[in-house]
């Protein structure tokens, strides 16, 4: 592949278009459960960073996957690899420590600050689950993403990366307004 500043705008103006699209549906569904967020403002606490993480997460598993197609360790195909295994891991074993953290840190803070919330027990276990289960969803995009990104030609760092972030908000809002409310 070779890459100039044209094929690099090329290839990404139509992909941020589609990314600043979703994020904004990610912003319709928070304000559509702002009730729930006004009942319990405690979960305002880890909405930024719960966002960020699972296309965070997966975008370094898609930088990586780009990496070891462009070097020829892997092939565009949906076949078990030890590099693709060893990714995946990986990234689950992140995904797993962040969101744990992420809950624990909050449920403590929300306890601080005396913000009305969920049990400081449960905090953790909501935003493993609806994080794992969103890493989940995003790592099945990454891989397919990247692999037919890179079978056409295209560089899936300049394509894959700004979907995973954007479609992450609107999926892990989803997943955490839909455990948050199973769990009440």
């Amino acid at each position: 592949m070779i890459y100039s500043m044209k094929t690099i705008l090329e290839e990404s103006i139509p992909v941020l278009l589609l990314a600043g699209a979703l994020s904004i549906c990610a912003g319709l569904i928070l304000h559509n459960n702002s009730d729930l967020l006004f009942t319990l403002p405690g979960i305002l606490v880890i909405i930024p960073s719960f966002n960020n993480m699972g296309g965070s997460v997966t975008s370094v598993l898609c930088c990586r996957l780009s990496s070891a197609l462009h070097m020829g360790m892997i092939r565009p195909k949906l076949k078990k690899t030890k590099t693709l295994e060893r990714n995946i891991f990986a990234t689950l074993i992140i995904a797993i420590i962040s969101f744990l953290a992420l809950g624990l840190a909050a449920g403590g803070f929300n306890m601080i600050l005396g913000l009305k919330s969920i049990d400081i027990l449960i905090f953790p276990f909501v935003t493993l689950a609806a994080g794992f289960v969103t890493v989940l969803i995003l790592m099945t995009v990454s891989v397919l993403f990247s692999y037919i990104s890179y079978s056409r030609g295209l560089d899936p760092d300049n394509m894959v990366i700004p979907v995973l972030t954007s479609l992450g908000d609107i999926v892990g809002v989803l997943l955490l307004f839909l455990i948050l409310t199973l769990v009440m």
